[in-house]
Parts: C-alpha cells; structure tokens; sequence
C-alpha cells in the first residue's frame, strides 16, 4: 500500500511529524509533500513542493490530506480514498466546514484526531465511499455569451 500525506501549501507539522514517528506507520511505504513545514521527516521520503502533484495522487492507493478545498476537490474528481484531517493550528478554522462535508456525504474519512489514522488505515481498502460527482458550472455558457457580446 502506498500512502502520499499532504499539506497543500500550508505547513501542518503536527500531522508530518505524527505520522512519521509513530511505529504503526513504519512499515508502510508513506511518502510526504510538508510545504515549508519545519519539522522534517526521518523516517520516511518527503518533498515540500512539486510541480504536478496530481501524479503523486494518482500513484498513491490512499491519501492522507489537510482540508484544503483544492486538494479535496481534486482528491474526489480522481475517485482516490482518502483520510482528511482538519489542520486546526490555522488561525481561521475552515478545514472544520469541509472535512464536515465530505465525512457527512461519506466521501472521505476524516481524522478529527490524529490518534485516529491507524485505525481508519485498517479499515479504508474496505469503506464504503460515496462516489463524487462533479456538477457542471451552469452558468458557463451565459458567461460566454456575455463576454462575447460585451467585446463585440
């Protein structure tokens, strides 16, 4: 099982630095992306940035992720199972509104504490995740229109 942890472009060391000292993930292949985090991993490979990053996702079985709407978003138009944890140690909290979304619709599983991931590990190859489906923007064409009009 391969295992990618991410952090988006915000540090969140106390994940990196959990997941890589507690035994219970020494023997899994994990690999970390730890932005400009300050706690560098010792146990297992890390990068902090890396241009294409949609690759290391496809690559992965499991994704251990922040709460970013970015990632989540693109984690979830990839199909790609994944724990959520809610970076708190950001000022604002709005990791909490859609780690909640995507626990409460059962696209992902979502660590509210660390303590939590090696037991959301043994059990992920055989959870249940709904699908995400990807809504079109439905005010596409009339934005076309509009510009379209407006240059002309």
């Amino acid at each position: 099982m391969k295992i990618l942890t991410t952090v988006g472009t915000t540090k969140f060391d106390s994940l990196i630095k959990y997941v890589d000292s507690e035994s219970y993930f020494n023997d899994l292949y994990i690999e970390f992306q730890i932005a400009d985090g300050k706690y560098i991993p010792k146990n297992h490979p890390y990068f902090s940035f890396i241009s294409g990053i949609e690759k290391k996702y496809q690559e992965s079985d499991i994704v251990i992720t922040h709460a970013g709407a970015g990632t989540i978003y693109k984690l979830l138009e990839m199909q790609k199972k994944m724990i959520v944890v809610p970076n708190l140690d950001r000022i604002d909290k709005h990791q909490m509104d859609i780690a909640e979304f995507v626990s409460k619709n059962k696209f992902a599983l979502v660590a509210y504490n660390l303590t939590q991931l090696g037991i959301f590990l043994d059990f992920i190859q055989n959870y249940n995740f709904n699908i995400f489906k990807k809504e079109k923007f439905f005010k596409t064409d009339e934005i076309v229109e509009y510009l379209l009009y407006k240059s002309a």
